[in-house]
Formats: C-alpha cells, sequence, structure tokens
C-alpha cells in the first residue's frame, strides 16, 4: 500500500538522489514556503511532487513517480493532491516548467505559455535562474477558476483508514453491518474492486471531483456460509492483488456494492470500523440524495435547480 506524507528536513539527502535519478533538477528544493509531498512504498521512495509558494502564486515542480510505478495513476494522485494543496493556501495561480510532459499536465487544467508571461515573483526562483533550461515549456492553471480536485465528502471514510484498520486485526472475521444488522451474510465473496474518478457539476453550477474506491460484494452459497465470514487477511489481499494490476488510491472514498436475488444492487458509503474482540465490523449506509449548492436533502425542501425554482 502507498503511504504519502510530507517531506521533511532529514528526508532531503534521499529526495535529491531520487530526483537527480529522475533526470530532474534539485536546485531550490525545500527553499521558502510550500512542500514536497513523497509517496512510498514498503519505506521505499517512489514518487515526488512538490509546490512553491510565492504570495498567491505557485510554482508545481519535481513530479516524478519510480519507472517500475508509472502507467498506474501514482503520478496523477500525486499531481491532484498537490493542488488541492495549492487550492488550500489560497493561492490563485499555479505554473510549471517542463521539459517532457507538456501533452501530460493539460488533463489537469494547463495550459501552454510564453515564458515571457512568467510573473516576476517567479523568475527569481530556482527552476528559472538556470535549474531547468531555456528550452522548458512554461504552463499555467488559474486555481481561481478551478474546483480544488479530490475533495473528499466530509461524512464518508477512505480506503486507507478501512485498510489501516484491517491491517491491525489480520485474522478475525470481517463483517458489514447497516444500522446495527448484519447487511452481507457470511460466505459473502469479493467479486470486484474498482477504482473509479467522478467529476459532477452541482445545481448551483460548481464543480468538483473526487475518487472512489468501489469494493462489490455477494453472496456465497450455503455450504461457504456454514464456514463463515471472510477474514480480514482474505480481504487484504484480494485487495493487494487488484492494487499492483489498476490504480485504486488510498486516499479515495470507499463504498461497498452489495444486493441478491431480493435486493437490487446499490453502492452503501463506508461509515467507519470498528475492532471487536473477535472481528471486525464495517458500518455502511444507503446513499442519500442531496442539493449540494444549499446542503438541503432530497426530503427537505426544493434544490435551487428543481422547475419550480427557476
Amino acid at each position: 500500500m502507498t503511504v504519502q506524507r510530507w517531506m521533511q528536513t532529514s528526508d532531503l539527502a534521499a529526495v535529491r538522489a531520487f530526483l537527480q535519478a529522475q533526470g530532474l533538477p534539485v536546485d531550490g528544493l525545500m527553499t521558502g514556503r510550500g512542500g514536497v509531498l513523497l509517496a512510498e512504498q514498503g519505506g521505499e521512495l517512489v514518487g515526488t511532487v512538490g509546490v512553491e509558494i510565492y504570495g498567491r502564486l505557485g510554482l508545481l515542480r519535481s513530479v516524478a513517480v519510480l519507472e517500475a510505478y508509472r502507467s498506474q495513476g501514482l503520478g496523477e494522485q500525486l499531481v491532484r493532491q498537490a493542488l488541492a494543496y495549492a487550492a488550500k493556501y489560497g493561492l490563485s495561480d499555479l505554473y510549471l516548467l517542463t521539459t517532457t510532459a507538456e501533452n501530460y499536465f493539460p488533463r489537469f487544467g494547463f495550459r501552454a505559455i510564453s515564458r515571457l508571461q512568467a510573473p516576476t515573483e517567479l523568475q527569481a526562483s530556482a527552476e528559472f535562474q538556470g535549474a531547468c533550461p531555456q528550452s522548458a515549456s512554461l504552463m499555467h492553471l488559474s486555481l481561481e477558476t478551478f474546483s480544488t480536485p479530490l475533495t473528499l465528502p466530509t461524512d464518508q471514510h477512505t480506503t486507507a483508514s478501512f485498510l489501516e484498520t484491517l491491517c491491525r486485526a489480520p485474522a478475525v472475521p470481517l463483517e458489514f453491518r447497516l444500522n446495527g444488522n448484519t447487511l452481507v451474510p457470511a460466505g459473502y465473496h469479493v467479486t470486484e474492486i474498482k477504482a473509479v474518478t467522478v467529476d459532477s457539476v452541482d445545481c448551483g453550477g460548481r464543480k468538483n471531483a473526487w475518487q472512489g474506491t468501489v469494493v462489490q460484494l455477494m453472496d456465497g452459497t450455503p455450504a461457504e456460509a456454514r464456514q463463515g465470514f471472510m477474514l480480514t487477511q482474505k480481504f487484504l489481499d484480494i485487495y493487494d492483488r487488484v492494487s499492483g494490476q489498476i490504480p485504486v488510491q488510498d486516499a479515495a472514498v470507499l463504498r461497498f456494492e452489495y444486493g441478491n436475488l431480493s435486493t437490487p444492487a446499490m453502492q452503501y458509503h463506508f461509515m467507519g470500523v470498528e475492532v471487536q474482540a473477535a472481528r471486525v465490523v464495517a458500518e455502511v449506509q444507503p446513499p442519500g440524495v442531496m442539493c449540494k449548492a444549499t446542503g438541503v436533502s432530497s426530503t427537505q425542501g426544493q434544490c435551487c435547480g428543481s422547475p419550480d425554482s427557476a
């Protein structure tokens, strides 16, 4: 499982060596305001992204992923986390210099501009003063019209929080409950794990985006039911096999999809997990409908986008 944390001064030598091995400049690293986000797998540094802050402007830099971990979505996750970091600190604009990835960053909203348009504040940075060659392309993203990516709904929990709890209780039954009652009977299977990205516009015209992990569960046979609930270790083994093949993200919102012959399949929101003496219990709840622009649920009144509100 990939762990992300912010770089400390004690990490500087290792991060410099990592970036140099990836052919990226290291001058100016950890100078001034900002930070560098590190991604680690089993204690090994596998990815980085940095944001240097100059007033309300930011410079995205040091975007790198170890070759063995590319094409798994890690680079995109790191960049989106950096954009969320920049938005959190009230930056109005982000810039970057690149010699090889001009076709990669437009997916996040960056657009190539002339280097003559570089703000004065950034021209004093190490990257503009020679760390990056003059041939590097300058790209720009306005954060004032950009909705913070990977916004986690405040009433839901992440994939990582669930997995970390299971790791603390690796050999006990895993049960799923709704309102305190068993939802998924013993003998269930994990039939699919999906990594999804949601891009939406609410009825107030605001854009939002987040990543999700959807775990599909299915009833087993009567014989499997007699064997009891799946053990936490087996669930972790299944997840590890899947995460090695698709970009399942630790920070993604977690949902469980379940249905049977009498009940249509539904994606339940993961609300928390409890380690008990003889089991681990994951509590879920059905999805609701809410007017995102006003915070009004479907049972409370009209939404700003309802027919009578035009």
